[in-house]
Parts: C-alpha cells; structure tokens; sequence
C-alpha cells in the first residue's frame, strides 16, 4: 500500500469516526469495509492470508517506503528520522511462525473487534540511540524488530517454540498489545470495574509518593504501593489509576501465566483481587477467550524449556 493511498484511507475513517453519533460505537472492524483496501495482497504466504481471515490481524513485513512503517491507519509516529529497515528473506518464515503461534491463543472474536490491525515485522526502527525494538503507533499498529535485539532476549534457533522459550519478547510484546487492546474496548467493563475499588485517577499513588518524598523510607514506600494494589483489587498500585492500567495489567498477566502461579502470587493475599480475577475471566469467556488456558499453557511450555537447558 503506497503512502497515497494510505492518506486516503485515513482520511476517510477520521470522517466516519467524526460522523459517528456520540454513544455509537465500530463494534467490528468489518463495519469499516477494509477488506478490498487493507488487506493482504493476493500473494501473500498462505499463512499470512490465514491470520487475517481468523483475526483480522494483518501481519506485514512489505513496503516500498520506510514511512509506509511510520504511518499507520489514524496514527503516525513522527519521532523516527532515520528510517526502516526491512526484514531479511531468511527471517521470514520464522517471524511468521511467531505470530502464528502468539494468536493462536487467542478467540477470534476477541481479536476481530479489539486486537491492533498491524503486527509489522522490520529489521530495525530507527538508529543507535533512538532505535526501537518495538514500537507501538497509536492503537492500530504494532512494529516488531525481527529478530529482536533487546536486553536479555533469546536468538531464534527454534522458531516454532520461540514464543514460549523467549518470555522476555513475549512479556514486552503482550504490556503493548495489552495496552492498545484496552483502549480499543469503547467503554470499562462494569463487573470488572466494580470488583474492586473505584478508580483515582492516581491520587492515592501521589500521596504515597510525596510520603516517601519527605521520608525517603523505601520499604514504606513499597509497602504502601503494595497495599493500595491488594486491597484495590490492582495487579499493581499503577492499576488504581484507571480502567485503562487496571485492564491491561491483568490480560498482560494472564496470557503469560498459569492458574496456578496467579492463584499464588495475588489472590490467596487479597479477597480483592480474587474477586476481580473472577469477572476479568467471566468477561473474556463471553468473548470467547479463555486467556487462562492461554497462560496455563504458556506456562506449562516456558518452565520445560527452562528444564530442559
């Protein structure tokens, strides 16, 4: 898709979005008649083709211009001076393995009205200090560096199981998807919200802070941060702050962890949390998904690779 036809396209969904009544929500992304426009081209891999038809999820590693990268469908990311480089021929396959076997888990329900549009594998984004390694626009495109090359993360020797051996790219990969999920969800899920203590909009976190600001007493500090999340009913004190944080920080947990370890970890400590674990499932089920079964066998698959080193 050239940046033309690009713009175009932009510019009409801020007109339908404009024109849409206040309450009036794009529930499917097939309302907005993408698929002669935005779509994989007819020789695309197989594979690619798939994804699309399943999620709506469009995994791209082509383009003619390296600002086609840069600028998204409603979003662009203006930052990025030194460009884009495309993935090579020989990280193909395994980039698309990759992807195949991220939403594998997920409903294709969920992801056709909630996921990102984009998965945009590159090379490299940017340059030396200004470099990412992934790089999100907006709420419709995620850009991946492939292979990726941040701190800690693994080479790609076995790209079918690199997903669940390489918890460090996986974990940075779902707090973005996570994020942008979130924000394309038109309203809080009310069960969910009301499971646990109203949203602040970070004051109690502030106070805490300037607390620790006149004492400088860390171990308050982080006891007081981890008060405010056990009794919220918040992964973390961050999710007190809104229904955008909160969300998030339990999809980003669950889809990477088992049952089990959660269970452990934050709801035998916190009646909270146990009970907004309960609707934060309950509402995805409706959906479709069962996150947890996702995370269950996330789990299951990273601690046999772990024993196997």
């Amino acid at each position: 898709m050239n940046l033309k036809k690009i713009y175009v396209l932009a510019f009409s969904l801020a007109v339908l979005l404009w024109s849409c009544k206040k309450g009036e929500t794009l529930t499917n992304r097939e309302d907005l008649k993408f698929e002669e426009t935005f779509s994989p081209p007819a020789d695309a891999d197989p594979a690619v083709k798939e994804l699309y038809q399943n999620h709506n999820v469009w995994m791209r590693m082509d383009f003619k211009d390296w600002k086609e990268v840069t600028n998204a469908i409603l979003d662009s990311d203006p930052t990025n001076r030194f460009g884009v480089e495309k993935i090579a021929d020989e990280d193909r396959q395994s980039a698309i393995l990759y992807t195949k076997t991220l939403m594998s888990g997920v409903a294709p329900k969920f992801s056709k009205s909630y996921f990102p549009l984009e998965l945009f594998f590159v090379k490299s984004y940017g340059k030396g200090y200004f470099a990412k390694d992934i790089k999100r626009i907006g709420r419709s495109r995620l850009v991946v560096c492939w292979p990726n090359k941040m701190k800690d993360a693994l080479p790609v020797l076995n790209p079918e199981n690199h997903y669940y051996q390489d918890s460090v790219l996986s974990t940075f990969i779902w707090a973005e998807l996570s994020s942008m999920v979130t924000l394309r969800i038109p309203e809080p899920v009310k069960e969910f919200a009301d499971a646990g203590k109203a949203y602040d909009n970070g004051a109690a976190a502030d106070k805490i802070k300037k607390e620790f600001d006149k004492d400088k007493d860390a171990e308050k500090r982080d006891a007081a941060y981890a008060l405010l999340a056990a009794s919220g009913g918040f992964i973390e004190s961050s999710g007190a702050t809104s229904f955008e944080n909160d969300f998030s920080s339990w999809m980003r947990l669950l889809a990477l962890e088992s049952k089990e370890n959660i269970k452990k970890k934050y709801l035998d400590n916190s009646p909270a949390r146990a009970k907004k674990y309960e609707a934060f499932v309950r509402y995805l089920h409706s959906q479709g998904w069962d996150i947890q079964a996702m995370g269950n066998t996330y789990r299951a698959k990273f601690d046999a690779y772990k024993a196997s080193l």
